[in-house]
C-alpha cells in the first residue's frame, strides 16, 4: 500500500482522563491529521486493553474480576453464534460496546466535523490478547489451537468494525488500525516459550481481512525482522529507548520502505522521569540522526519521508494529564520539525 505520512503525527491510544470531552479535545488539537480515538483505563477498567476487546467471546466468564475461557467448544450455543456470525460477517456483532469504550463514541461524535486525511483506531493484537487470558484449566489460551483461531477471527473483526464506523463518519480519511502487541517485547526471551511459526501465522491471519493501513505497535524491543515479515504497513515502536537497536536492521529495513511499508517513530517518551529531564530538541536530533544513518546505509531519502509518522513511545494511561498533554504537544513539535526540514529539503537548490 502506497503510503503518504510525510511524518505526521499520531498515537498510541490510552488516555489519563476521566472525561471523554477532555481526552479528544487533546488528541484532535495536537494530532488533527491522523486522530485516534482515546481508551480511557482510568476512567473504566473496561476500557483497559485486555477488557475493551472482551464482548463477542464464546466461552467468556467475568465474574468477581476474573476473566477465563471455556475450552471449546463450550458452551456450544455461544460458539455456534460466534461462527455463524463470523462468517456472515456480522460487524455489529463484534462491536466495542459504548460501556467499554466512552472515548471512542465520544471521539465519532466529533471527529465527524473534522477534514482529516486519516484516522485510527487500534485493538489489542492476537498474541497479546492470547497470552494475557487463561482458559479454565489454568492455561494461556494462545496455545490452544481453538482458543487461537477464535481469538485471531475476533480481533480481526474488531478491527474490520471500527474501519466500518470510520468510514460512516469520515468517508474521505483513510483509516489505520494499530495492533498493540506489547507482550512481543518479551519475543525471544526465556519468558515466553513462543516459536516464529505461531507468531508470524497468528498475526499474518488476523490482519488478512482489513482494508486500510495495519499497523502494529510493539512498545520494547523485539526480532524485527520478524514482525516485517508478516505483512505489516506500519510497524510502530519506542524509538526513544530502541532506536539505535532498530536501526541495526537496515537492509531488512529498506525492503520493508521500498514495499511502501512505514515506521511510526515512538520519540517522544512516556516515562515520567525520562518526560521530565529530555528536550524536545534533543529528542529530534536524535532521531534525525537515527533517520540519517539508514539514508547513509541505502535507504532514500524521500522514501523515509513518505513512510515515517512520529508517536510517542506507548500509551499516556499511567501518566497524569498535565504529562500527557506534554506528550501530545512534544509529538506535534517533533512532527511539525521533520516536516518543515522536508519542505526545506525539496526547495533547496540541487548542486550542479
Amino acid at each position: 500500500m502506497a503510503t503518504e505520512f510525510y511524518f505526521i503525527a499520531t498515537g498510541v491510544g490510552s488516555l489519563p482522563h476521566h472525561d471523554p470531552e477532555g481526552a479528544c479535545e487533546v488528541v484532535l488539537s495536537y494530532m488533527p491529521e491522523a486522530p485516534h480515538w482515546p481508551q480511557l483505563p482510568k476512567l473504566d477498567p473496561r476500557e483497559g486493553m485486555i477488557n475493551q476487546f472482551l464482548d463477542g467471546m464464546p466461552g467468556l466468564v467475568e465474574e468477581n474480576d476474573k476473566v477465563f475461557l471455556r475450552s471449546p467448544f463450550e458452551p456450544p450455543e455461544e460458539w455456534n453464534e460466534f461462527f455463524s456470525r463470523y462468517d456472515e460477517e456480522d460487524l455489529d456483532y463484534f462491536a466495542i460496546r459504548p460501556e467499554r469504550a466512552q472515548g471512542l463514541y465520544r471521539f465519532l461524535e466529533l471527529v465527524k466535523r473534522c477534514d482529516t486525511p486519516f484516522v485510527k483506531g487500534q485493538v489489542t493484537g492476537p498474541i497479546t490478547l492470547g497470552l494475557s487470558i487463561k482458559d479454565e484449566d489454568g492455561r494461556l489460551s494462545l496455545f490452544d489451537e481453538g482458543l487461537r483461531d477464535m481469538i485471531v477471527k475476533l480481533v480481526s473483526m474488531k478491527a474490520r468494525w471500527q474501519e466500518r464506523v470510520f468510514s460512516e463518519v469520515l468517508p474521505k480519511a483513510r483509516g489505520i488500525i494499530f495492533f498493540d502487541e506489547p507482550i512481543l517485547s518479551a519475543y525471544g526471551s526465556p519468558y515466553m516459550n513462543l516459536n516464529r511459526e505461531i507468531v508470524v501465522d497468528t498475526l499474518r491471519e488476523t490482519i488478512r481481512r482489513v482494508n486500510g493501513f495495519r499497523g502494529v505497535h510493539i512498545c520494547g524491543n523485539t526480532d524485527w525482522p520478524m514482525i516485517m515479515e508478516v505483512g505489516f504497513d506500519i510497524i510502530d515502536f519506542d524509538a526513544y529507548n530502541h532506536l539505535s537497536s532498530f536501526i541495526l536492521y537496515a537492509e531488512e529495513l529498506k525492503a520493508f520502505f521500498e514495499c511502501g511499508g512505514a515506521v511510526g517513530w515512538g520519540i517522544i517518551p512516556t516515562e515520567t522521569e525520562a518526560l521530565g529531564r529530555i528536550a524536545i530538541e534533543q529528542l529530534f536530533r536524535r532521531l534525525e540522526e537515527g533517520i540519517m544513518s539508514l539514508v547513509q546505509r541505502g535507504i532514500a531519502e524521500d522514501m523515509l519521508y513518505q513512510g515515517s509518522l512520529i508517536t510517542p513511545s506507548c500509551g499516556t494511561g499511567l501518566l497524569s494529564r498535565a504529562e500527557a498533554e506534554k506528550v501530545y504537544a512534544g509529538t506535534k513539535d517533533i512532527s511539525n520539525r521533520f516536516r518543515e526540514r522536508f519542505k526545506t529539503d525539496q526547495t533547496r537548490p540541487k548542486s550542479a
